[in-house]
């Protein structure tokens, strides 16, 4: 069983301005829906993320491509080519985004890790960052993003998938069952990690804590914000 996790930075940490409002609100079953097409027709097949002694999570992080703090992105077949003399280096696997073959054009980028154990769970993570991430990203076009990173995650730890399975296996989206998911979703059916926490941001000086942002109710924010 694989259990998908959405993850949103609900505060900017480098200036703590909060960016709940800016996530994608989009239904969560669009993502049940994109990795139970992945998992019938590759996962399945190929016989991977099976275990009786874990649960797989899959952890997807998505972000708005800023060329200015975005600077290093590992070697992915969704990452495009390195330039002409730029050397694969295996003891990093990182690299400046200029490093890439079409570095200046790109506005899609993907972030795959390898697979780790948290609390006897297999994790598997992404981020995807891009320009067109925001609060009015459609449900399509949300989707299309999705299963590109799922698709740089899974070919990033299992060396036998290749990016061309997946890329025709996209051809089998159903894009009107996509849109007919409720756009925009409400709070409840997004289901972030953390929605049922609060925002707070605070610093310590070793004797005082001083809030820089918070404490809010994410929910209760987002709602005061969007309304019901």
């Amino acid at each position: 069983m694989v259990e998908i996790n959405r993850v949103w930075l609900n505060v900017d940490t480098d200036t703590n301005k909060i960016t709940l409002f800016s996530r994608p609100r989009v239904s969560v079953r669009v993502d049940e829906y994109i990795w139970g097409l992945i998992e019938e027709h590759i996962v399945k097949p190929h016989k991977l993320m099976r275990s009786e002694k874990h649960r797989y999570l899959l952890k997807i992080a998505f972000g708005r491509y800023d060329p200015v703090r975005h600077r290093y992105y590992p070697l992915s077949p969704y990452n495009g080519p390195l330039r002409e003399g730029v050397k694969p280096d295996s003891a990093n696997g990182w690299y400046p985004r200029e490093d890439f073959a079409d570095a200046e054009e790109r506005v899609t980028w993907f972030s795959p890790d390898k697979i780790w154990t948290n609390c006897g769970n297999k994790v598997l993570d992404v981020n995807v960052d891009a320009a067109k991430v925001s609060e009015s990203i459609t449900p399509r076009e949300y989707a299309d993003l999705l299963f590109d990173g799922i698709g740089a995650a899974l070919v990033f730890n299992f060396k036998r998938l290749k990016r061309e399975e997946f890329d025709g296996l996209k051809s089998k989206i159903d894009w009107s069952m996509v849109e007919r998911f409720p756009f925009p979703a409400s709070f409840e059916e997004q289901q972030y990690i953390g929605d049922e926490g609060k925002i707070h941001v605070y610093s310590w000086d070793g004797r005082q804590e001083t809030n820089l942002v918070g404490p809010y109710s994410v929910r209760e924010l987002y709602l005061e914000h969007f309304g019901e």
